[in-house]
């Protein structure tokens, strides 16, 4: 793609040993002819860059980092789309997604948004997430419901802060000052991984906890220490 077409979308996949579930995640797109794909690679060890380097309309870059907000900005860098989407590699993205969000970008005033969320699995939280989810708000919306925005945007704003935790947060209280973001009402499926070291009950908790003291001043880069270590990976 050497020029962006009206309303193009640039999809960006940050991954870190991610071959269990990029392959599910590049289907989900679709063979839109107005969507790039960029996979930014933060030093996998295992198949993933294997296995997208079988996608041959889907650039790989090498980020050099495992620094998910640096990934997704080195991304929108390369990004040639007038709305950029970011995607978690273990989610995959709802029928007719492009469509969606091409018409969403097109109502007035909107600088970007998101989908809602379901999950692969069946739980009560999972149910009750998925809920919340629905909500337009920032506390109700996170990196893992395929945020979308348009481009010129994410440029005047300098993207995301390159934080090693709630970064996908952060940056909507800073685009809902240049306009509108709106919640499709269409889940973005994700992976259950994240909650399967502590459960259901007791991960979701902690998330609201990190939430609640990032909101009070506790820096992303201490979170960050108390969060990784209960996140399995693969």
């Amino acid at each position: 793609m050497t020029k962006a077409s009206p309303f193009s979308i640039s999809i960006i996949i940050p991954v870190l040993n991610e071959e269990a579930y990029i392959e599910q995640a590049l289907s989900s797109i679709g063979d839109d002819a107005g969507v790039e794909c960029i996979v930014v690679d933060g030093g996998s060890d295992d198949q993933t860059c294997e296995i997208v380097r079988q996608w041959p309309n889907v650039r790989l870059i090498a980020a050099g980092t495992s620094s998910r907000a640096t990934q997704m900005n080195m991304g929108a860098d390369h990004a040639q789309g007038h709305v950029l989407l970011f995607l978690h590699a273990d989610c995959q993205l709802p029928a007719n997604a492009v469509e969606r969000v091409r018409n969403a970008c097109a109502e007035r005033n909107v600088v970007g948004g998101s989908f809602c969320l379901g999950f692969t699995r069946r739980h009560w939280v999972f149910q009750f997430y998925s809920w919340c989810s629905q909500i337009n708000h920032p506390l109700m919306t996170y990196g893992d419901q395929a945020q979308f925005v348009c481009k010129d945007v994410f440029d005047r704003i300098n993207g995301f802060q390159e934080w090693p935790l709630m970064e996908d947060l952060e940056i909507q209280y800073r685009l809902r000052r240049q306009g509108k973001l709106v919640k499709i009402q269409a889940p973005v499926i994700s992976s259950d991984r994240r909650y399967r070291r502590m459960g259901p009950v007791r991960h979701q908790v902690f998330n609201i906890v990190l939430v609640a003291l990032f909101l009070m001043g506790v820096s992303p880069k201490r979170l960050a220490k108390w969060y990784k270590p209960t996140v399995p990976t693969g």
